[in-house]
């Protein structure tokens, strides 16, 4: 199922992303039934603020794949997330 982290990141809300992370409360690499995570609703959306604050938490395995194989990186690179993929590639193994 899907958590109020994986729906705030989707949605691009940084405030509640950042709201909820700060209870301390939340998994913030929790994986919904198809493998996504938080990370991979923010890159695939072009939400470079939400991805920062997700990166920013040292929680979230950057290169995670959902179950079709499909990466925080190769999402937002295929949907022409500039910005989200600069930073991504900052902060993954990826060559």
């Amino acid at each position: 199922g899907r958590t109020p982290l994986s729906w705030a990141a989707q949605g691009g809300h940084e405030a509640v992303v950042e709201l909820l992370l700060e209870t301390g409360k939340v998994e913030a690499d929790s994986k919904d039934s198809n493998g996504w995570t938080p990370l991979l609703w923010a890159a695939q959306g072009g939400h470079k603020a939400v991805v920062e604050l997700l990166l920013k938490t040292g929680k979230v395995n950057v290169d995670s794949k959902d179950r079709y194989g499909r990466t925080p990186l190769s999402l937002a690179a295929q949907r022409g997330f500039e910005a989200v993929v600069k930073l991504l590639k900052l902060s993954t193994n990826v060559k």
